[in-house]
């Protein structure tokens, strides 16, 4: 028994507020029954052992047997908990020195017990994430209950407010928050003139209605559920018509779906909602991550990784919990036991791939002419196989011909009939008498040349008009024949263990999953488990949206790790406001804009990113949030504010994605040939689309993506990170991208006001302008350009950090 992984839990897991049942007749019984029930009682007994009875302690776990009546020092649980023995928890610090004596005596005394099972301690009265949360008492008075729980917080730490952030720098920050991009100079104008009360929030209402904001925050989620258009590993294949569920995410941010449906139709849109086609394009959020779908003989490999992937990527993103942690054995640090991410496992077994058609109308897809098509295509196939064959049959007895004597004596001979020895010639040789389509073509005569160039016109006009039925990936439940699930011995699909069936974890009190009618077609798994995810009674369903939300927003959340809400995390820097935001997300009917708008109407959101002489003092990692935290633009948000203020941005919304060309040297590593692996799009105002439609290959980057650490979609990511290199400023002032769109930009201005207006929102002040003045003086003379000169000049524009920074 492994009871130091196994008792980590109950020791790490000390909180206040535990509901306590009757207390047993011995001290140490209570312990027990306080400290070891969430990870050792009758529903979870993690490393095979429970505690919740002698019988249970006598024989143990994994390691042997518990305790040894009469003997404290012997027995494993007295070592573990005293750290005396080869394992010790909690690994952070320990129980109560007077419980522990407590659990040494009752040992020493015979481990006495009156046969009366401990009754099973719910495990959720521990940690605190496994509470459900409970609307706290706003304390004070302010005009936004936000500001009330910070204000709290800053006098206690005797911390001052930084000023109101200037009304240029709100806008640009609410600007590039919601929208990704720079405000124009319509709304800075606009904004800037509006002396209304009201003008703030009109500014956040226009902002949440725009179709950009379904881009930005449609970024957001496809950066937590691994979004890619290729599959990864070693061929990085296409995931055909991936996009559709990137254009379903955009478009269910536009139109402000409540974040339970959102959930729920990712999770279970097949099974719950199976008439409707969008919500089951949902489930292409299962289809999105890296596969081996197209691999060869690969098939048990993939099942076992996919369904890996399910269960970590849906813990973290859904419930901000490590459940990948047990995969190979009970988690280290929280109440999560391999049964249970088994169990979970066990609730997408059924699923498997499916197309979801888009459009019901059978008269397109039962297509008769797509049927009588298939036959031409085969009677085709077989009319260019006649003409091409003498063609390629006389190229490779020209090659067989050119090859050393017992090579082409190999060749020539019967498969049958060859030696050991000739076999190897041949194979060693194959490839060098294969014959290319292009070596064939070369070859026809003009009458077989022209037949064929026939044929290529009369394949053209069958598909003249033609378009495939609109489909998207998603997945089906296979119904009652779903696969058995069995626990992976140290996490090797090839070892089973146990069988499990489908359930929840039991940290947050979840069951079993019974089986479904007779009747129904589907098992019910992820439908059931979609209603329990999504529930205001499960307690870390809004907390950890709410704490995206802000995190995305204050560039941290009120749980740093915004993905683990477990034993590691520590307690949130504002626990009551996070449990009150949590109840008023559920309240507002999950409305993601409405969260928006509460936080960026706060005193909190609107202060300057400048810190005040105590702030720097007392809280110099701003925990407090007395001030705003500057932060870097992320990749795409330069790659877009470069297009939009050199007045190039294409803002047509979906469709597949585009690919921009990009030079030999920006291709280095790619997989493939570029010219297959990276095939731009014909039409160049493609190219000028925003970065959320661009194509996203797993192994492989765009030269700015690669420089400002955008994910690359293998993992979730719940928080990008944000480093410091020399390719960045590489990228910044040389990359074809940049200067094309310094070029476009200087075409467009006539003089240096002109520039600082368009790339910054703000004319120059004097010094600036005076500065300006002698570069183009300077530049024009270097360069006998004036165009070139100006180029000079707004290249330098899109690097200043007042370009690159959100204060």
């Amino acid at each position: 028994m492994r009871i130091g992984t196994s008792l980590c839990g109950y020791a790490l897991l000390l909180s206040a507020g535990a509901v306590r049942a009757a207390d047993p007749p011995d001290p140490a019984l209570g312990i027990l029954q306080k400290r070891c029930g969430t990870c050792h009682g009758d529903s979870s007994g993690m490393s095979g052992l429970k505690l919740t009875s002698r019988e249970n302690l006598l024989h143990g776990g994994s390691r042997g047997a518990a305790i040894v009546p009469g003997k404290s020092a012997e027995s494993l649980l007295f070592q573990a908990v005293s750290h005396t023995g080869k394992v010790s928890m909690p690994p952070g610090g320990s129980i109560p020195e007077d419980e522990v004596k407590a659990i040494k005596t009752w040992i020493d005394r015979g481990a006495h017990w009156d046969g009366t099972p401990l009754p099973a301690q719910p495990p959720s009265v521990n940690w605190w994430a496994f509470h459900k949360p409970v609307r706290p008492a706003v304390p004070g008075a302010a005009a936004n209950p936000i500001d009330a729980f910070l204000n709290e917080k800053m006098r206690a730490a005797h911390v001052e407010p930084a000023h109101p952030a200037e009304k240029l720098a709100l806008l640009r920050r609410a600007s590039y928050d919601l929208l990704g991009l720079p405000p124009t100079q319509e709304q800075i104008d606009k904004f800037l003139k509006d002396q209304s009360p009201d003008a703030w929030a009109k500014v956040i209402d226009k902002l949440l209605a725009s179709p950009r904001y379904g881009e930005k925050w449609g970024r957001h989620w496809l950066d937590l559920v691994r979004y890619g258009d290729t599959a990864g590993y070693e061929h990085d294949p296409y995931i055909l018509e991936g996009w559709r569920y990137r254009d379903y995410v955009i478009k269910s941010f536009n139109d402000d779906k409540p974040y339970d449906r959102f959930t729920k139709e990712q999770i279970a849109g097949d099974e719950l909602y199976p008439d409707d086609p969008d919500a089951r394009t949902g489930t292409g959020y299962y289809r999105v991550n890296a596969n081996l779908d197209l691999g060869f003989k690969v098939e048990d490999l993939n099942v076992a990784q996919k369904r890996a992937d399910w269960v970590d990527t849906t813990s973290a993103v859904f419930l901000g919990l490590t459940v990948g942690c047990a995969r190979c054995h009970d988690h280290k640090f929280d109440p999560i036991p391999q049964r249970d991410y088994y169990r979970m496992q066990a609730i997408f077994a059924p699923a498997v791939n499916d197309k979801v058609l888009l459009d019901y109308n059978p008269a397109k897809f039962y297509d008769i002419a797509a049927t009588k098509r298939e036959f031409r295509l085969h009677q085709i196939g077989e009319q260019i196989a006649r003409i091409e064959k003498p063609y390629r049959d006389s190229l490779r007895k020209q090659k067989i011909a050119k090859l050393p004597e017992p090579v082409r004596q190999a060749m020539q001979t019967k498969d049958e009939q060859r030696t050991k020895e000739q076999q190897g010639l041949v194979q060693q040789n194959f490839s060098k008498i294969q014959v290319s389509d292009d070596e064939v073509w070369a070859a026809l005569s003009p009458a077989d040349a022209e037949r064929m160039q026939a044929i290529s016109r009369r394949l053209v006009g069958m598909f003249a008009g033609y378009a495939p039925p609109p489909t998207a990936p998603g997945v089906v439940d296979v119904g009652r024949e779903a696969p058995r699930t069995y626990i992976a011995l140290r996490g090797n699909p090839d070892a089973p263990g146990d069988e499990v069936r489908p359930g929840f974890l039991t940290a947050l009190g979840g069951g079993d999953i019974p089986d479904p009618p007779l009747h129904v077609k589907s098992t019910g798994r992820r439908k059931a488990f979609a209603a329990w995810l999504a529930s205001a009674e499960n307690p870390l369903f809004a907390r950890v949206m709410v704490n995206r939300i802000w995190q995305y927003h204050f560039g941290a959340g009120l749980v740093k790790t915004s993905s683990d809400f477990g034993t590691r995390a520590g307690s949130p820097t504002h626990p009551a406001l996070l449990d009150w935001l949590a109840v008023e997300f559920a309240e507002r009917k999950w409305s993601i804009k409405a969260m928006h708008k509460l936080i960026m109407t706060s005193d909190a959101y609107r202060r300057s990113a400048n810190p005040t002489p105590s702030a720097r003092e007392h809280d110099p990692a701003n925990e407090l949030l007395s001030h705003m935290n500057r932060r870097r633009l992320e990749s795409e948000e330069i790659h877009d504010a470069a297009l939009q203020v050199s007045g190039e941005l294409n803002l047509k919304m979906g469709g597949m994605p585009a690919v921009p060309p990009l030079a030999p040297e920006e291709m280095y590593g790619i997989i493939g040939k570029p010219d297959e692996a990276w095939m731009v799009s014909p039409d160049p105002a493609e190219h000028r689309r925003r970065s959320v439609y661009m194509l996203a290959r797993r192994t492989f980057q765009q030269p700015m993506a690669e420089a400002f650490d955008t994910p690359d979609g293998v993992l979730t990511c719940p928080r990008r990170n944000e480093s410091t290199t020399a390719p960045q400023s590489l990228a910044l002032l040389n990359s074809r991208f940049m200067m094309g769109r310094a070029r476009a930009l200087a075409a467009k201005v006539k003089d240096a006001d002109e520039a600082w207006r368009r790339v910054l929102g703000r004319a120059p002040d004097a010094g600036e302008r005076a500065a300006a003045g002698d570069f183009l003086a300077k530049q024009e003379k270097l360069l006998n350009s004036r165009d070139g000169a100006m180029v000079e000049l707004v290249r330098s524009l899109l690097n200043t950090n007042e370009f690159l920074y959100v204060d």
